[in-house]
C-alpha cells in the first residue's frame, strides 16, 4: 500500500511563496556590491558586520514584499487580477497576496509575518547601531520607504506615474548600497553612492517590467503605474528608455572611476531584456521573458561588477 503524497508544499516553500523570495536577489546585489567596494577602496571587511547587515536587509526586504501584498489585497487589485486572469488569452495576472486570495493565510497572519520580518531587521540594525551609529538610519528610511510605497497616506505606488519607481531606486539601490559600504568601513564616499545610481536603475526597471504583467487590474482599481498611466506602447517606450539609463550608468560610473574602466561590460547586459522586449508581442509569455532576461541580466552585470570590484582590489 502506498502513501498518499501531499499535493501541498512544505513549510520552507510556502514560506519562499508567501514572501516572494525569489525576488532576493534585487537586495542581495546592492550589499553584496556595497561590501565589495569597501573591501576594494579601504581593504576592510568585517565578516560579523557582513553578517548582520545581509540578514537584516533580507528580512527587510521580504517584509517590503509581505506589506506590499497586504495592501494590494486590501485594495482590490490582486483579486482584479484574477479575474482577468480566465480564458485562453490571459490579460493579466495575480502576482502577490496568492495565499490571501486562496484563504490559506488571513490577513491578520499577514501582518503578523510582516511584523516578525520587520523586527528581525530592525534587531539587527541595533546591533550593527553600537559600531556604525548611523546603520538605523539607513534602516529607517528603508522602512519608511518600502511601507508608503503602498501605504496610506503617501501610497506612492498608487500615486504612481513615477513615484514608486524612484521610491525603489532608493530603496533598494541606494540605501542598501550605500548601507553596506558604510557598515564595512564607517564613511561614505561618492563612488559608493554613483555605483548605487547604477544599481538601483537596474532594480528600479525589474520593477517597472513587472507592471506590464497586471497593468490592466492595477488601472482598474485607481492604481496609476507607470504602464497603467502610460498604456503598454508607450509604456515599451519608456522601458527602452530606461535600459538604456542603467548602460549608461554603468558606463559613466567605469568613466570616472567609481567602478573600474573594464565594468564597462557590464553595460552589454542591458541587450539582454531589450532583445527579449524587441521580440515580445504584448501577451503574457513575452513579457514573462522578457523580466526573465532582465533578471538575468542585473545578475550577470552584479557578477562582472563584482569580479572587476576584486580584482581591482587584488591589484592595488
Amino acid at each position: 500500500m502506498t502513501a498518499a503524497v501531499s499535493a501541498e508544499p512544505g513549510r520552507v516553500t510556502f514560506f519562499a511563496q508567501t514572501t516572494r523570495a525569489r525576488s532576493l536577489p534585487v537586495m542581495v546585489v546592492p550589499v553584496f556590491v556595497g561590501t565589495a567596494l569597501a573591501w576594494e577602496q579601504q581593504h576592510i571587511f568585517n565578516v560579523g558586520l557582513f553578517l548582520l547587515a545581509f540578514l537584516g536587509a533580507l528580512a527587510a526586504h521580504l517584509g517590503a514584499n509581505v506589506i506590499n501584498d497586504v495592501f494590494d489585497f486590501q485594495s482590490g487589485a490582486d483579486q482584479k487580477a484574477a479575474t482577468l486572469d480566465t480564458g485562453a488569452e490571459k490579460q493579466t495576472i495575480p502576482t502577490g497576496s496568492v495565499a490571501l486570495l486562496t484563504g490559506k493565510l488571513t490577513l491578520r497572519q499577514y501582518w503578523a509575518l510582516a511584523g516578525t520580518l520587520f523586527a528581525v531587521a530592525l534587531a539587527c540594525g541595533l546591533a550593527l547601531s553600537i559600531w556604525r551609529p548611523w546603520t538605523l538610519a539607513f534602516a529607517v528610511g528603508g522602512f519608511l520607504l518600502a511601507f508608503f510605497y503602498v501605504a496610506p497616506p503617501l501610497r506612492l505606488a498608487y500615486v504612481g506615474r513615477g513615484a514608486g519607481e524612484v521610491d525603489i531606486l532608493v530603496a533598494f539601490g541606494v540605501l542598501p548600497l550605500v548601507g553596506a559600504f558604510y557598515i564595512q568601513s564607517g564613511t561614505v564616499t561618492w563612488q559608493a553612492l554613483a555605483v548605487s545610481i547604477a544599481v538601483g536603475l537596474y532594480t528600479m526597471c525589474v520593477l517597472y517590467f513587472h507592471h506590464f504583467l497586471h497593468w490592466r487590474a492595477d488601472r482598474a482599481v485607481g492604481k496609476m503605474s507607470p504602464v497603467a498611466a502610460l498604456g503598454e506602447a508607450r509604456g515599451r517606450v519608456v522601458g527602452y528608455i530606461l535600459l538604456g539609463l542603467v548602460g549608461v550608468a554603468i558606463l559613466v560610473d567605469s568613466a570616472v572611476g567609481a567602478l573600474p574602466w573594464y565594468a564597462a561590460f557590464a553595460a552589454l547586459t542591458v541587450l539582454l531584456p531589450i532583445m527579449a522586449l524587441r521580440r515580445a508581442d504584448g501577451s503574457l509569455p513575452g513579457y514573462f521573458r522578457v523580466m526573465a532576461q532582465l533578471m538575468n541580466g542585473n545578475l550577470l552585470a552584479a557578477l562582472i561588477m563584482l569580479a572587476t570590484i576584486l580584482i581591482q582590489g587584488l591589484v592595488k
